[in-house]
């Protein structure tokens, strides 16, 4: 038998043992297994192994139903491997799981190794990606808009000459696997949107436990709480965000010398590409999924994309099974950016950096460009877009009659954004303990304590104000609209966002001061500190425009500062 038969026969029959592994053993020892072929083969010999066994692997551990693929539809099931750890309770079994799929293991190792080696290539099947994407795989002209868009997708779109076929997604093993491990909440959440949840089920619900709804971001012991394939996956996805996407200047830590802002000369490239591939990835499939406007109208025009997403994708929130994930997510990206605070104040003009597609302005082409892109405060500009369409389609668009359990996420997501000064790496104390990293010490990175407002978070406030005003107005809709269904825990969320408000005069008097300035005309300002606030206005009301898109008819107007302002006295 030759080598490349000899090495297709084994691939085959190790997919063959994989898709077979039902029980703890039989999964324990497909895990072995798979960790004993790629230690015993060298990269240029794994070829096999990645075309025939690793798609089956991807299914097997998060639960994919091979079968849906050719129907079109998306499920996911409930035999998935780490959904067979959490109903046994089995740490073992979690842990041999986790080491798998670890970024330090061997199978991570090896999918690097193959890639450098350009092996392996896959098509990512279209019915899992993003809505907008499929819409404009299918239409011909659309894909370039798409690369050009979406440095995502650049080079990795292909054409399809067959008539009436879409174009596909072709992507590296380390994308498909990113790809396949961003699609597994979606999908789940897909499934879970087919069950109603009674709200009387939410009548125990109090705002001191939604941090325990995210495991590793309580103070509960971790002991106590449920084991679920949620935790498994929460804790995948921290220990990739901490190998792949760096944090700010800690050396001692992490096994970069310096952050994706602050880039020594022999940095890495190819980290600094992967980090920014995470990244895009996970705002694209979660943020951005079933958003009707993924890019700002204006951007759409100046490429000649006329596709309506609205007609196709409708009004609907974010997908319901989202919420822990992108909490953790969004929380992370904005903890290690907090050491660039500073540096938010002296950006002369905020909106330049934020008003685009995630990585598509002053996107990192080379080491030169990278080390010049700390001007634009860091991941907040990528994450902000996306970030306010997120929460502000939960508030106009939730279901009356369902469970506020998955608002209640989103608005969690939305409190913890506008308080970036409480945020630390304590947080995620368990978390790490559960991966095995050291715990970051946020008085090594904080030259002083980040708790309570202060004037070095003024220019994080004005870059982001529309989460202090519009979302604010919009959630008092929100509030208004869903008060018959659990008064107590509405109640108790605007309770929260007044709090936020009124916490720091500082705070209240900035807000207050940029709606005086918001609604004056700059020739009749005479006060000094309205005269600074007046350059930001023109990029606040760009920034509405530009992340409001499509929204007109939900009555966006600039009455909402004064009214914000009132409801804070």
């Amino acid at each position: 038998m030759n080598p490349h038969s000899y090495m297709q026969t084994k691939s085959t029959e190790l997919a063959e043992t994989i898709a077979a592994a039902a029980t703890a053993v039989q999964i324990s020892a497909a895990c072995s297994a798979v960790e004993s072929f790629l230690r015993k083969h060298a990269p240029d010999q794994q070829r096999w192994f990645f075309s025939i066994t690793f798609p089956t692997l991807i299914c097997r551990i998060f639960g994919f139903d091979e079968s849906a693929s050719s129907s079109g539809t998306k499920r996911t099931s409930l035999s998935g491997w780490i959904d067979i750890a959490a109903s046994t309770d089995d740490s073992e079994l979690d842990g041999k799981i986790f080491s798998l799929l670890s970024p330090n293991g061997v199978l991570l190792s090896s999918i690097s190794a193959v890639d450098r080696l350009s092996l392996v290539k896959y098509i990512f099947p279209a019915e899992r990606l993003p809505e907008w994407v499929r819409c404009m795989l299918q239409i011909k002209s659309d894909c370039q808009v798409l690369t050009d868009l979406c440095p995502l997708f650049k080079n990795k779109v292909m054409k399809v000459l067959i008539k009436g076929s879409s174009n596909q997604v072709q992507l590296n093993v380390f994308e498909y696997y990113m790809f396949w491990f961003a699609y597994c909440p979606v999908s789940r959440g897909n499934s879970e949107g087919s069950v109603t949840v009674k709200i009387q089920q939410m009548k125990k619900f109090r705002l001191d436990k939604w941090a325990y709804s995210i495991p590793g971001l309580s103070s509960n012991k971790r002991g106590e709480e449920k084991k679920t394939a949620t935790s498994f996956y929460l804790r995948l996805l921290y220990s990739y965000l901490r190998s792949f996407v760096p944090a700010y200047d800690l050396n001692v830590h992490q096994p970069y010398h310096s952050s994706l802002l602050h880039y020594s000369p022999d940095y890495d490239i190819s980290l600094i590409e992967r980090a920014e591939f995470l990244v895009n990835t996970l705002i694209y499939f979660w943020l951005l999924d079933n958003d009707f406007s993924p890019f700002p109208v204006g951007l759409c025009k100046s490429f000649g994309l006329r596709f309506s997403f609205r007609s196709v994708l409708g009004e609907s929130p974010p997908n319901s099974g989202l919420g822990a994930v992108v909490n953790v997510f969004v929380k992370y990206l904005n903890l290690i950016s907090l050491p660039m605070k500073d540096e938010f104040n002296q950006i002369e003009n905020i909106g330049s950096s934020s008003l685009g597609v995630p990585g598509s302005v002053n996107v990192v082409k080379s080491r030169d460009a990278a080390l010049s892109v700390h001007s634009v405060g860091s991941w907040n500009s990528w994450v902000q877009r996306p970030l306010y369409r997120y929460i502000l389609r939960e508030f106009l668009f939730y279901p009356v009659e369902t469970s506020v359990k998955n608002a209640s996420q989103v608005f969690t997501l939305w409190v913890s954004y506008m308080e970036p000064w409480m945020i630390t790496f304590e947080e995620f104390t368990d978390l790490d303990k559960l991966i095995g990293m050291p715990t970051i010490s946020s008085a090594e990175v904080f030259k002083s304590s980040p708790h309570g407002y202060s004037s070095s978070w003024r220019g994080f406030v004005l870059l982001n104000y529309l989460f202090y005003s519009s979302l604010v107005m919009h959630f008092i809709g929100f509030a208004h609209k869903f008060l018959h269904t659990d008064a107590e825990v509405i109640v108790q969320m605007v309770a929260k966002v007044i709090n936020i408000l009124t916490s720091s005069m500082e705070l209240k008097d900035l807000i207050k001061n940029v709606d005086t300035a918001f609604h004056s005309k700059q020739v009749e300002s005479s006060r000094s500190h309205l005269n600074t606030l007046n350059r930001f206005v023109p990029t606040i009301r760009q920034q509405l425009q530009v992340f409001a898109s499509h929204f007109h008819s939900h009555a966006f107007h600039h009455s909402f500062l004064p009214v914000c302002l009132y409801i804070c006295k």
